[in-house]
């Protein structure tokens, strides 16, 4: 049987003694920031930085977030890490305060809605789904509703094939979707 080498297991058996600076830039990115976010945490309930024992808890939280990504970094790397960042959070803290948690992305009123490809805003007048687009200026839903570009919404029946046919335009050759029937 082949082993599974996105396993953490796998990881751990092939490089016994990885090092944390050998991790990703990402990982490492990810990381620091659930270290300042622990960090953040205990100050803002205790009121001051972590010491001893309290260091050694919060390095074992942010190593099970690190496992649980099927990351691979031995434990004491980790704390080793968490020790040299610990006090920079400190000053960090003592020049800009605690920051706020940034709250999930609000949708803006004031920003301009970008169109991006491929995001289908048709919804299903019948069942309210968002429609699946099938081809450029033809889409589907699951309860029998279809929309095309020229037609708008209809009702799909047994006998309707879609297919996409060619046609000439100018120098170019473009697809547009139709409907034929058996």
């Amino acid at each position: 049987m082949k082993p599974n080498h996105h396993s953490l297991k796998y990881k751990q058996e092939k490089e016994p003694n990885k090092k944390y600076k050998d991790l990703k830039q990402k990982q490492k990115a990810k990381i620091a920031d659930w270290m300042f976010e622990k960090t953040c945490d205990h100050y803002k309930e205790h009121n001051r930085m972590p010491e001893g024992g309290e260091c050694e808890v919060l390095a074992k939280e942010v190593f099970q977030k690190i496992q649980s990504l099927a990351i691979w970094v031995p434990y004491e790397e980790v704390y080793r890490q968490y020790l040299l960042k610990l006090p920079r959070y400190g000053i960090r803290f003592a020049e800009n305060g605690i920051p706020e948690k940034a709250e999930k992305k609000k949708k803006d009123a004031d920003k301009p809605k970008v169109k991006q490809k491929g995001r289908s805003k048709k919804v299903c007048p019948n069942c309210g789904r968002k429609m699946k687009q099938q081809f450029i200026g033809l889409q589907h839903c699951k309860c029998g509703m279809s929309w095309k570009k020229d037609i708008g919404y209809f009702e799909r029946t047994g006998d309707m094939v879609f297919a996409l046919e060619r046609r000439k335009v100018g120098k170019k050759t473009k697809q547009c979707p139709v409907i034929r029937y058996r």
